[in-house]
């Protein structure tokens, strides 16, 4: 769903409110849960991805890209170090080719790994009660991941920030159902539409829209650089050319948000000045907070923070500022 412009209904908003205002339950069918095991397996991870490890410590978390030799990217993760694993997720869609990259790059490290996505359920609670309320249900660790109890069961709580404004990922073993259905009981689950929106504004990309097998890490904007890729870091595979290009300033293209004037849609032209196509959206839809919004992948002579463009619409010529990455700003 990349178009979220016919989701607006009263339902959307009021779950785009509970993200925003309370919290909500998200249920993350589109990612693929890994678990890294083995003495070597921060020392081998290093050198596979764009983030330093070298702080990835029990009960830390980070974010990374596994890239193919060319600097394009594989795939995008979230990882937490907890109960001597490395647990991370990444889009269904990638899964086959880590899976694949983890197989052949081991050779005689001590690294073990596992699909475990139909071991666990992944429950994510989002928005700024997150925290107040999951209190009631489980013990919190003291950093970002660590093992609890829900009812008994022994489950993962991982801090995780999918919507902007923070929350919690539970791995919940799959066999234990009713611990499941008491999570998803005790919190209103907020529907896909409203899910995509909060992203969109937190500016967190999905790969096959936002981005593909195609795209640089280092043209997803200055705030995922910072957050998934480490320009000071020794070799992993893609650093080569990630390095050539930081070293170089920039790259011909950036993803920027976009607020516009009227409706926009994903794949619709941008122009810029008297040049009617310096990019293309990847993801639109209706803010309640910040109205007709968007995400656009973007030359670099457009790509300025509060810079005029123009989309091509069914309609006509629509304009739009662009915004960096994130929309969504708490200061």
């Amino acid at each position: 769903m990349s178009d979220l412009l016919n989701y607006t209904t009263a339902e959307v908003v009021a779950d785009y409110d509970r993200l925003r205002d309370d919290c909500a339950l998200i249920e993350l069918a589109d990612f693929g849960l890994f678990e890294l095991t083995g003495e070597d397996r921060k020392g081998w991870l290093q050198g596979q991805v764009t983030q330093n490890l070298r702080t990835f410590d029990e009960g830390t978390s980070t974010a990374f890209c596994f890239c193919e030799s060319t600097g394009h990217l594989m795939s995008v993760c979230d990882g937490w170090a907890v109960q001597g694993k490395i647990l991370f997720t990444a889009p269904v869609a990638t899964v086959a080719n880590v899976s694949s990259r983890i197989e052949q790059m081991v050779v005689l490290e001590s690294v073990e790994h596992q699909v475990v996505t139909k071991k666990y359920k992944l429950l994510s609670i989002q928005g700024p009660r997150a925290t107040a309320v999951l209190s009631e249900f489980v013990n919190f660790p003291n950093l970002d991941s660590g093992v609890s109890e829900l009812d008994g069961a022994e489950i993962f709580v991982l801090r995780s920030n999918r919507t902007g404004m923070g929350g919690w990922d539970l791995w919940i073993p799959a066999t234990k159902r009713k611990e499941i259905s008491r999570i998803r009981t005790a919190f209103r689950t907020a529907g896909e539409a409203a899910y995509r929106l909060a992203a969109l504004e937190a500016g967190r990309p999905r790969f096959g829209v936002d981005m593909n097998s195609r795209t640089l890490p280092l043209e997803m904007g200055a705030a995922f650089t910072a957050r998934h890729v480490s320009l000071n870091k020794g070799c992993y595979v893609g650093q080569e050319v990630l390095q050539r290009i930081h070293s170089r300033g920039h790259t011909n293209r950036t993803w920027v948000g976009l607020v516009a004037s009227s409706p926009i849609q994903a794949g619709q032209a941008v122009g810029h000045l008297r040049k009617d196509d310096v990019g293309t959206i990847t993801s639109a839809g209706f803010s309640p907070d910040y109205g007709h919004i968007g995400a656009a992948m973007l030359r670099n002579e457009a790509a300025y923070e509060r810079e005029v463009v123009r989309v091509q619409t069914d309609s006509g010529w629509v304009e739009a500022e662009v915004r960096h990455l994130p929309i969504l700003r708490l200061d």
